[in-house]
């Protein structure tokens, strides 16, 4: 639906145009030729089939992208509506995140983890959206514009925020807000009151916070029901209360704000005591990160090393930087020395990292944006995306009006404000992506591309533009109606093909459906179905090889299983099942260790693959443990 929306978008576009140049353009050919070699990179990927769903996503990600540029330039003073949606957005899923530890056993149920994590199952997910949602929040309670009651509002929607920031125990999404909220208080001239805002959302949101990470619920995996419930009303209260009392002291400071007007000295003079104190806190958080784990040096090791000691759960894990990602991004820049020009093909980490991992429960992600890219794309594909990052810089200054250097500063307009939060929206998505594999997130990229998009289309800003309006006029071009029509068909193909994989996935799940009635005819036809939509993933051959054992056809079925290895040499999941089916269908152990041993050359470490090796070493009277394979047994 996004491409289809963002076709139609981007061909209107082309008819009514406000007449001024295409700002953003380099930003977006860039994005553009990222699609591009993302779906090259099928050709030579470890795992067509996860570089056919990146293509999906990224192409995706380039519709929301064009859409918002586009936007920018029709209606350049779109800003703040589009600030509000994220707000909206933003507040809605903490909110939502909040309540499934309210209510656990109505829409909490399934929550099984300890850190908050819904509704993207993923705790560092929903810090980086409730990060990316706090410069929306210090605009709506700092501005000089709007009502009380918005205004007043701000103080638990700010509140809401960093709670859920504090209880996905996220130390990423944690730096990333309050890095935002520095650079706010460094650039706009909204100190006192953005002061007023965070100082208030924060001391009333440290007692619940630390009230709930004292708790097994919040802190400790596989909790029961029961136990959650246990502290589910105490929680609730406690957060009912701290918004009421949120929302009743924003309502006092706006109404002492409104009612006192502090003379410029004055300003000034508070402005340097808040500075001072900032510093002051920087400084003692600075000595006491250095004071502790062997120093600054003793804590960079600690978070780069390939055997990092577990960061733990609760508030401690808050003020600690020992995490895994140090052994992610080992196995990332292997990944990169073996294939450093193209790399191992879009996604293609998640197979390629296997040979190099030391824990069979490490993660299939880099944990990071650009050790994920190198890992995947190779240094062409780094290339791109740095450019990327630079041309949009370059057009994100333009439009928010710090880019020329020697020019008179003029006073701050609320849509220069409005601009500057877009861009730190932007800003905290790309900290906290930094070191996560939160691009793999939709929910969070999306918001932050929007932002990005805007910011990149709008243009140069200037004190006027808050009083200007541009009119569109349609133009009526052949060339224009030829790239509209190109567009168009481009974007339809492209939503067909994003929709292929996911039409396969539910194919192969009524094949295994059909498979457990008996129906097994009907599963094979249903499985041949899922190829016929998606020849890049090897699940149709694995549904038609259960169906084919189901009919008493295991030379067939044998046959399939062979053919997703020729497709898919590097996926150990292949060998896997065929050794599984020698195993225990053609009952040939010695082929079986064969095709266990293929497997454990690609992923050293799988317990699965030791365990099915294992059980073919003991048919056929063997002992000791499994040598692993020099390379892959031909099929």
């Amino acid at each position: 639906m996004i491409v289809v929306a963002g076709a139609v978008l981007a061909a209107l576009a082309l008819f009514y145009d406000p007449e001024r140049p295409l700002y953003g353009g380099a930003a977006l050919g860039l994005l553009a030729l990222l699609t591009v070699y993302t779906g090259l990179s099928m050709s030579w990927s470890v795992a067509p089939d996860l570089s056919l769903q990146e293509l999906g996503q990224t192409f995706t990600y380039l519709a929301v992208f064009a859409v918002a540029l586009a936007g920018a330039r029709q209606f350049r003073r779109g800003a703040k509506p589009l600030f509000t949606a994220i707000l909206l957005a933003g507040l809605a899923i903490c909110l939502w995140a909040l309540a499934t530890r309210v209510f656990p056993g109505a829409i909490g149920e399934q929550v099984l983890g300890a850190r908050l994590a819904a509704p993207f199952d993923y705790w560092n997910a929903l810090g980086g959206m409730a990060a990316l949602t706090v410069p929306a929040t210090l605009w709506l309670g700092s501005r000089r514009e709007g009502s009380y009651v918005s205004a007043a509002l701000a103080y638990p929607a700010l509140g809401t925020l960093l709670l859920t920031v504090l209880l996905t125990q996220s130390r990423g999404a944690l730096a990333a807000a309050v890095g935002v909220i520095l650079v706010w208080l460094a650039c706009v001239p909204l100190r006192l009151r953005t002061v007023s805002v965070v100082g208030v959302a924060t001391l009333a949101v440290v007692p619940i916070a630390a009230w709930a990470l004292s708790k097994d619920a919040f802190t400790a995996a596989l909790q029961p029901l029961s136990v959650r419930q246990d502290v589910a009303g105490h929680f609730g209260l406690m957060l009912v209360a701290t918004l009421l009392v949120l929302t009743v002291a924003g309502g006092v400071a706006v109404r002492i704000r409104g009612r006192t007007t502090l003379s410029i000295p004055m300003r000034r003079k508070a402005g340097i005591v808040v500075a001072g104190l900032l510093a002051l806190l920087a400084l003692s958080g600075l000595a006491v990160f250095a004071g502790s784990g062997g120093g600054i040096d003793g804590r960079i090791e600690q978070l780069t090393a390939a055997k990092s000691t577990a960061a733990g759960s609760g508030a401690g894990r808050l003020g600690t930087v020992s995490s895994s990602r140090g052994e992610y991004w080992r196995q990332a820049f292997h990944v990169f020395e073996d294939r450093p020009v193209l790399g191992s093909g879009a996604d293609g980490f998640t197979l390629a990292r296997l040979q190099y991992r030391t824990d069979p429960r490490a993660a299939s992600h880099a944990h990071g944006f650009i050790p994920q890219t190198m890992a995947d794309l190779g240094l062409l594909g780094t290339l791109v995306v740095l450019a990327l990052l630079v041309a949009w810089a370059v057009a994100a200054l333009r439009a928010v009006g710090l880019r020329r250097r020697g020019a008179p500063r003029a006073p701050w307009t609320q849509e220069q404000i409005v601009l500057t939060g877009l861009g730190l929206c932007v800003v905290a998505y790309g900290l906290q992506s930094t070191i996560d594999w939160t691009w793999f997130i939709p929910g969070p990229t999306v918001a932050a591309l929007a932002a990005a998009g805007f910011l990149a289309g709008r243009g140069p800003f200037t004190a006027r533009d808050e009083a200007a309006v541009a009119v569109a006029r349609p133009i009526r071009d052949p060339l224009r109606v030829i790239a509209a029509a190109a567009i168009a068909i481009t974007s339809l193909l492209s939503a067909w093909a994003v929709w292929q994989p996911e039409r396969s996935a539910n194919a192969v799940g009524q094949a295994i459906t059909l498979s457990d009635g008996g129906r097994d005819d009907a599963a094979i036809r249903q499985a041949d179905r899922a190829r016929a939509i998606d020849r890049y993933s090897a699940e149709p051959l694995y549904a038609k090889a259960t169906a084919l054992t189901g009919a008493n056809r295991p030379i067939a079925a044998y046959n399939v299983l062979v053919q997703a290895i020729v497709e898919h040499p590097r996926d150990p999941e292949t060998w896997l099942r065929l050794s599984q089916f020698e195993l225990n269908e053609l009952d040939l152990p010695t082929r079986a260790l064969a095709s266990a041993d293929a497997a454990f050359a690609i992923d050293p470490k799988s317990t699965r693959v030791a365990i099915l090796a294992t059980a073919a070493r003991a048919a056929i009277g063997a002992s000791g443990p499994p040598a692993p394979a020099s390379k892959p047994a031909s099929p």
